[in-house]
């Protein structure tokens, strides 16, 4: 348990560009920080802002790429938002993505003053629910993490929906469903964008 746990503080720090690119495709995004026990990593003033680029559309999944600072090698990520009907305000980000160890990562981010101890529970297929611990937590929201099993990969793509649930301070299931069509094609997609960086 104490090497998943520091997998993921190191997965969440490595995940800077991610939340730069979310911010790319519009909204507000939670981004990487510190909660009360973690300290937040700023990047360097002098440091070149991130270049990011849409890379293709795969349903309600879109890839986005780019470098960041003086790295040539460029990152990529599916990015899944999901907006409230009514107000348009952006609700939950989904991204998905490689860590730095290589491993495929699954990042929720979502909304404060929710019970941070509940974390945020994903269900592909609204069937298998996944628990993510919410790993940071700043005014503009709270990030959650997973590293993706074999298992969880297939039945993203091989899901139609999926919901995400969380839990207000007062106990309250508050869940939402989405589409999550175009996965499939989109890690096709995400793949290949590795492989070419790989080979390089």
């Amino acid at each position: 348990m104490a090497g998943l746990k520091a997998g993921l503080r190191e997965i969440g720090l490595g995940l800077s560009l991610a939340a730069l690119l979310g911010l790319a495709a519009g909204g507000a995004l939670a981004q990487s920080g510190g909660s009360s026990a973690a300290k937040t990593v700023a990047p360097a003033p002098d440091k070149p802002a991130p270049t990011a680029k849409v890379a293709g559309s795969f349903g309600n999944w879109t890839l986005l790429c780019g470098k960041e600072g003086e790295d040539t090698t460029e990152r990529c990520s599916l990015v899944l938002p999901l907006v409230e009907k009514e107000s348009q305000k952006l609700v939950f980000r989904v991204i998905v993505t490689y860590g730095p160890q290589g491993n495929l990562v699954l990042r929720v981010d979502g909304p404060t003053g929710v019970a941070l101890q509940r974390g945020v529970e994903f269900s592909p297929d609204t069937k298998k629910i996944y628990r993510m611990p919410f790993q940071t937590c700043l005014p503009m929201g709270c990030k959650a993490l997973l590293l993706v099993p074999e298992d969880l990969r297939n039945e993203l793509a091989a899901s139609e929906q999926g919901a995400i649930t969380v839990y207000a301070l007062n106990g309250k299931a508050v869940r939402t469903i989405t589409a999550l069509d175009g996965f499939a094609a989109g890690m096709a997609a995400l793949d290949k964008h590795v492989a070419a960086n790989t080979e390089k």
